[in-house]
């Protein structure tokens, strides 16, 4: 898959320095993939929770973190959109609702 965003995982990582073998694994796993369907995605990372409006939440660090992202499995593009901690993740989605 072709990445949008790379440059935003290295400064999420600066400030998670704990999330940075996660963030690693995920880069590596989602660059080599070759995803067409949410089936293909979940294949990699059966823990991806889909948001309405192709967006996708992946569990990072044992849970510990979420990095959200845009996927459009036509063009072959991630876009990494946020990361945050689960708790940062669970008030933002309390706050949406």
């Amino acid at each position: 898959m072709d990445l949008v965003g790379e440059d935003s995982l290295k400064q999420f990582a600066k400030k998670y320095p704990n999330a940075r073998p996660g963030l690693d694994r995920w880069l590596k796993l989602t660059k080599a993939a070759q995803w067409k369907s949410l089936q293909d995605l979940k294949a990699t990372f059966p823990a991806t929770d889909y948001i309405p409006q192709s967006l996708y939440c992946f569990d990072i660090g044992g849970n510990n973190y979420r990095l959200l992202t845009a996927v459009s499995f036509q063009l072959g593009v991630v876009t990494v959109l946020d990361f945050m901690t689960h708790a940062e993740y669970d008030k933002k989605i309390l706050n949406t609702r």
